[in-house]
């Protein structure tokens, strides 16, 4: 009995940090498919991007606070500052409610809708509309490793639509340890279609703060934008 329930203890450790893992994206952040734990999650990212001939830096910031078991609110901010761009900055948020609709110990399925606001739509778009995001993940190997994959529907008003397929596999070599590779194929509502590839790592201490360091690029055209990502976790306790 005592080593089967020192490997539930295990498990149920390992899927408190997939949890907190599962939320993490470039920009904007997007959700994971598991309900984040009591007291809630929060992520903020900053990115430094080499283009050709400048640095951008992006901002994001992913807050999400259970209401329920298998519901939570998520707000999802995201900025850019570009001195190619006209304004300098672009901008764009979304706010929305994520509902847990299958779940079993090792895998999970949700959806998500919400507000989108975008700073600078394509002519004769609005600034507001709308997202619905499917999220599917998968733990393994005891908690140690998960697959978490969604899908994201965008519009706003006017008749500018977009989409994003985000995939995110993730190990846990040791408990405080979290290693990802992620790739994000987003088709946004203003802008160009893009394909990135992510590497990262975080490093949780025992107040259930994490310090995030990663790198990224582009695999779509000739510039890759190579890009540091650093972030700041805070995740709540069940």
């Amino acid at each position: 009995m005592a080593g089967a329930e020192t490997e539930t203890r295990q498990a149920i450790a390992g899927l408190r940090l997939l949890v907190a893992a599962a939320a993490f994206a470039p920009a904007p952040a997007a959700a994971g498919a598991w309900i984040a734990p009591e007291g809630g999650q929060n992520i903020l990212t900053s990115t430094l991007v080499d283009h050709e001939e400048t640095v951008t830096y992006e901002g994001s910031g992913y807050y999400e606070a259970p209401v329920r078991e298998d519901t939570s609110l998520v707000l999802a901010p995201w900025v850019e500052t570009n001195p190619e761009l006209v304004t300098g900055w672009r901008a764009e948020a979304t706010a929305g409610v994520k509902h847990v609709f299958y779940r079993t110990d090792e895998n999970v399925m949700a959806l998500q809708a919400g507000a989108l606001w975008v700073s600078m739509p394509d002519a004769g778009c609005g600034e507001g509309g709308a997202e619905v995001r499917w999220l599917g993940g998968s733990s393994f190997n005891e908690g140690r490793a998960f697959l978490n994959v969604e899908a994201a529907a965008r519009a706003l008003s006017g008749g500018c639509e977009g989409g994003r397929l985000d995939v995110t596999a993730g190990y846990r070599p040791r408990e405080n340890w979290l290693a990802m590779g992620q790739v994000f194929l987003d088709s946004p509502v203003e802008g160009h279609d893009t394909v990135r590839a992510q590497l990262t790592l975080v490093r949780f201490n025992n107040e259930g703060t994490g310090l995030q360091i990663g790198v990224r690029a582009r695999l779509d055209g000739e510039d890759l934008e190579p890009a540091l990502v650093i972030g700041l976790w805070r995740r709540g306790r069940d």
